[in-house]
């Protein structure tokens, strides 16, 4: 169970290679409606859709909806209306755990592999990275997805895309102004970004080619948020989506606004100064990320997440082998992706939304 939230609860059960992935959400107010038709088809956003460019691992990802909505069919579309707690199952149906048997006794560089055995001993299921595998950001997507129709209703809108791979830089809302039209003009969703796709795509596959891979960076921006989201110390907003952003594996960096960059401002540069615009208060620029104090102050709250790379790569690597006590040197088969930047940005997207949402149920309640 993931006790983050003060209004929401999300448990997953199940890990990569286990039969069924589970997820339960928990706090969705009663009565709300889901478009369950949209929800698979924004989860189908995280799914391996290139295998020129992510894994060949190409999971269904089939929703089935087994508790907490009553759905109706009438309308041509699959209508959820929310009457208790959630319950969706996937099912994993496209599972090689022959290539990991070889690497029981010998961890994985950069893989969860050492330190979970470490915590839970022999027991821990590692096969295709288990618990800390990518594949559990299905929990993300499904519950980030219920937000995501919920917020829009209440005229807030997430979006995220690839802002960099490899040092391949693309628009950023650091450079420009950035709408949503923007983001959602882009017509593959499969490779989000709003300029340098070429070059991007270039570094994958030639990574991918040399046995390699490469990480990169996702932005996201929240509009038409509400004053007065979030709170002081460990209840602000900075506090509350980085701390669940980093529950994505691989994420290693979150910065807010102009981020490290404003620790080279003078404070008169870096300072948003107010002023009154069609008689509501906004800021001349957004260097602090639509964040005052941890508190939304009504603009766009911007946001950037860095990716590592893959670590399971083709190349020879050096780790130890735990039963005999040497150090030896492995190379990792299977089935991998070369950048999971592009399948990481319905995550990013996912986990905003909860946040969010779950923030703006504690202003309904005066928490």
């Amino acid at each position: 169970m993931l006790n983050f939230f003060d209004n929401l609860s999300i448990q997953v059960d199940g890990a990569s290679h286990s039969e069924e992935i589970v997820t339960t959400l928990k706090g969705v107010e009663i009565g709300e409606k889901i478009d369950l038709d949209e929800l698979q088809a924004y989860c189908d956003r995280r799914r391996s859709n290139n295998p020129t460019l992510t894994t060949p691992r190409r999971e269904a990802d089939e929703l089935l909806f087994t508790s907490g909505f009553d759905i109706d069919n009438s309308s041509g579309k699959r209508i959820g209306t929310v009457v208790g707690d959630i319950v969706v199952t996937v099912k994993n149906k496209v599972n090689n755990s022959r290539d990991y048997e070889s690497l029981k006794h010998t961890p994985r560089p950069s893989h969860a592999d050492y330190t979970a055995l470490c915590k839970y001993g022999d027991k821990v299921d590692l096969r295709g990275g288990g618990r800390f595998s990518g594949r559990l950001t299905l929990m993300h997507c499904i519950a980030g997805g219920i937000a995501k129709q919920i917020l829009s209703r209440e005229g807030v809108e997430v979006r995220a895309y690839i802002g960099e791979i490899a040092g391949v830089k693309g628009k950023s809302y650091k450079d420009s102004k950035i709408t949503i039209s923007d983001i959602d003009g882009v017509e593959d969703k499969s490779f989000l970004t709003l300029s340098n796709r070429e070059d991007m795509e270039s570094e994958i596959i030639n990574a991918r080619l040399d046995g390699d891979s490469v990480g990169g960076v996702v932005e996201c921006i929240a509009f038409g948020l509400p004053t007065g989201l979030g709170g002081e110390l460990t209840g602000g907003m900075e506090g509350r989506l980085a701390g669940f952003l980093y529950s994505i594996p691989a994420v290693k960096g979150v910065e807010f606004g102009a981020g490290f960059d404003i620790s080279k401002m003078r404070g008169s540069f870096a300072n948003d100064a107010f002023r009154f615009e069609n008689g509501k208060v906004v800021t001349k620029t957004n260097n602090n990320g639509g964040i005052n104090g941890g508190i939304s102050n009504g603009m766009d709250m911007t946001m950037r997440v860095a990716f590592k790379p893959t670590p399971s790569i083709s190349k020879e690597q050096e780790t130890v082998n735990l039963e005999s006590g040497e150090n030896v040197v492995i190379k990792i088969g299977g089935r991998h992706d070369a950048c999971i930047v592009t399948r990481a940005v319905v995550g990013v997207e996912s986990a905003v939304n909860l946040v969010v949402y779950d923030t703006i149920l504690s202003k309904r309640k005066g928490i």
